[in-house]
């Protein structure tokens, strides 16, 4: 997930007006944000019943969790590749303002948010559990999303060096660097979760989703026919069938859930990299057919001005939403019957996301609170 847009942009796009609204030629990019943090909220609601804590393995509310898991486990590739796209674009900014700049956005959320969610785990949770918070905070996952700003750290570390690789290298060579990188990855992720080898650790966590970074980069301006749309479409579907399918079958071979079985939902794993590409790739038409953002022959600046808004608003929903999620699911729980488990999961999902939006309104209006969201 980027946590700021740059107020240098590309030079095919044109700087951002007085009004704050996102440019047309981006404005898919904040709806593939939106998209995204929406995604993240639900895959939380949802996972709890596929790893069985709601339900039993092979149930048929089990299988409808699992198949509205696998479709959304697209939103953090995306995340890093919107992150790509706006932040790999050369341009000329020193190291010193670059790392001020992007660590301050993320090294203060990072702390004082690892510090809540295992200060809530140790007092609130009596988990008491010491150097397991020591450990959690080594291996980059002091909470179970926290992960990412590890992984957005190391890529921000690498960008400076990045725009000098996107700035002089030849497209070709730039497109070797993002396949090598991302089949680096996916091994990595294979490796590690089919044969239990290997562990990320808090320095480590970005390095396989580096080639998601420049793949980012790479798409960002590549624009889809009919044809080409309606085959990302069918790429985002299949990937999503495969993705519930391996995961299921591989469940039920070992009669439990395990990492073998979760292997297919990994961010890295092929079908949630086809479908991640897929869906990246077809924001752009998307968004293209939303006229109140994109209508060249009307004033659609309110509309990308409350978009932006939104899309802001993305990072600090991201770093609440779980605590005010595990609050709403201890209340509500969750049914064990397809059609109230996903009705369950999507009322949680809304009030959630709405909760965290005002919450992150609220907080960014508070001196020495605001810079944490």
């Amino acid at each position: 997930m980027t946590v700021q847009t740059p107020h240098a942009p590309r030079p095919s796009v044109p700087r951002r007006s007085v009004t704050g609204a996102t440019p047309v030629e981006t404005a898919w990019l904040d709806v593939a944000r939106i998209a995204a943090i929406t995604a993240v909220v639900l895959l939380h609601a949802v996972a709890v019943v596929v790893t069985r804590d709601h339900t039993a393995l092979g149930t048929a509310t089990w299988w409808t969790a699992n198949v509205v898991d696998s479709a959304v486990r697209w939103c953090v590739p995306v995340f890093i590749m919107i992150s790509g796209a706006l932040l790999l674009a050369p341009r000329r900014e020193g190291l010193r303002a670059f790392y001020r700049r992007r660590f301050s956005r993320i090294g203060i959320p990072l702390a004082a948010w690892s510090a809540f969610y295992l200060s809530v785990d140790l007092f609130v949770e009596r988990w008491n559990d010491w150097p397991d918070a020591l450990h959690r905070i080594l291996a980059g996952q002091p909470a179970v999303h926290l992960y990412f700003l590890f992984v957005l750290a190391g890529l921000y570390a690498l960008t400076p060096f990045l725009r000098v690789l996107t700035a002089h290298a030849p497209r070709r060579t730039l497109w070797w660097a993002a396949v090598l990188t991302t089949a680096l990855g996916v091994a990595d992720q294979a490796i590690s979760d089919l044969a239990g080898i290997g562990e990320a650790n808090a320095v480590t966590r970005f390095l396989p989703y580096l080639g998601y970074y420049l793949l980012g980069h790479l798409l960002r301006d590549t624009v889809l026919g009919r044809r080409g749309a309606w085959i990302a479409g069918a790429v985002f579907v299949a990937s999503v069938a495969a993705t519930a399918g391996v995961v299921g079958a591989t469940a039920l071979v070992h009669g439990e859930w395990n990492t073998q079985a979760a292997y297919a939902y990994d961010y890295l794993s092929p079908t949630v990299l086809a479908m991640s590409v897929a869906l990246f790739l077809l924001f752009k038409p998307l968004t293209g057919r939303w006229r109140r953002l994109t209508a060249p022959d009307r004033d659609t600046t309110a509309a990308r001005r409350r978009l932006r808004t939104l899309a802001d608003l993305s990072f600090g929903v991201f770093l609440v939403h779980l605590i005010l999620l595990r609050e709403l699911r201890s209340f509500t729980g969750i049914p064990d019957h397809p059609a109230a488990m996903v009705a369950t999961v999507l009322a949680q999902t809304a009030a959630v996301l709405a909760a965290s939006l005002l919450a992150t309104a609220v907080l960014r209006r508070i001196p020495g609170v605001r810079a944490t969201v």
